[in-house]
């Protein structure tokens, strides 16, 4: 038997497949999350609150009193960078951003934020978290900022004492941190010293940066792939040891999510390849292919005499 291999000048137009490209990636992935966002609202009727894990949590963007170019980027990225810091401990299953940020898309609920507890458990059923954390950030006295948040329980609808945290606006993660701490205590998790220490630690504390990497935050949760990948870029070239900055520059928002992208980009590749000509594709391939993207294509030819 002889092996032939055959290499195809043609190319196979797959965003996901070309590595190269974090917005392409994370336009694929979006467009995934989106098309579960509406699955779950269409199903919302028949979905069983008592198969959300206890102790899942969805960190939603701040909300700001109007729309600031300081505070509103802010908003996004505090709690981005939140929801990273409560992730420390295994006991609370954190939510993944993309699917967050799918749902409030959905609701129309990106810009104005969820506020009000009476429609707090419903955002949270969709999402697939038993608890939401909703929180605010607001100017207080003396150029200081303050930042304010609650826990909601999805399902039986009540709601946690507000925690407050407040520093000034140079130094705004410094507040994070503390609302960070107190959150934990609030949760009844105790930390081990090796996690606080890990808590404790500063991504940044240029305040540009912090501000550019809200701004991706903000793209992400507004569908925006190109938008996201170039903040988180520019975050990343204000402070180079903003490590979340070149991570979110590099790939979408978690772990779970790039774990996710590359079983998509396996999923595509192989519908493309299987798909008879003239076959209708998935949303997501179609994004893959108004990307514009390609990757070259081997054939591997086995002729037996």
């Amino acid at each position: 038997m002889r092996t032939v291999t055959i290499v195809s000048t043609g190319c196979l137009a797959v965003a996901a497949a070309c590595a190269s490209n974090p917005a392409a990636r994370r336009a694929v992935l979006i467009a995934d999350a989106d098309r579960a966002a509406r699955e779950a609202v269409a199903a919302e009727s028949r979905l069983d609150v008592a198969k959300i894990p206890a102790r899942s949590l969805a960190v939603l963007p701040f909300t700001v009193s109007e729309h600031d170019t300081l505070l509103t980027p802010l908003a996004f990225g505090l709690a981005e960078l939140l929801s990273t810091d409560l992730a420390v401990s295994k006991q609370l299953v954190m939510v993944d951003r993309l699917r967050i940020d799918a749902i409030l898309r959905e609701l129309k609920l990106v810009d104005e934020g969820v506020t009000d507890p009476r429609g707090a458990p419903r955002a949270g059923r969709l999402i697939g978290a038993r608890r939401l954390l909703i929180g605010s950030i607001a100017e207080g006295p003396a150029g200081t900022l303050r930042l304010q948040a609650r826990i909601l329980d999805a399902t039986a609808g009540t709601v946690e004492d507000q925690v407050t945290a407040e520093a000034p606006g140079s130094r705004i993660i410094d507040a994070e941190k503390e609302l960070a701490l107190l959150l934990f205590q609030r949760l009844g998790v105790t930390l081990t010293p090796a996690q606080r220490v890990a808590v404790e630690q500063h991504q940044t504390t240029q305040l540009a940066a912090l501000v550019a990497f809200g701004r991706g935050a903000e793209a992400d949760a507004h569908g925006d792939a190109a938008g996201a990948t170039a903040a988180f870029a520019e975050a990343a070239r204000l402070d180079v040891s903003f490590t979340a900055a070149r991570v979110h520059a590099a790939s979408p928002s978690s772990t779970v999510s790039r774990a996710s992208g590359v079983r998509r980009v396996l999923s595509l590749t192989t519908q493309a390849l299987n798909q008879p000509a003239g076959a209708q594709v998935s949303d997501a391939a179609d994004a893959a292919l108004a990307a514009s993207l390609t990757i070259p294509l081997a054939v591997i030819v086995r002729v037996v005499p």
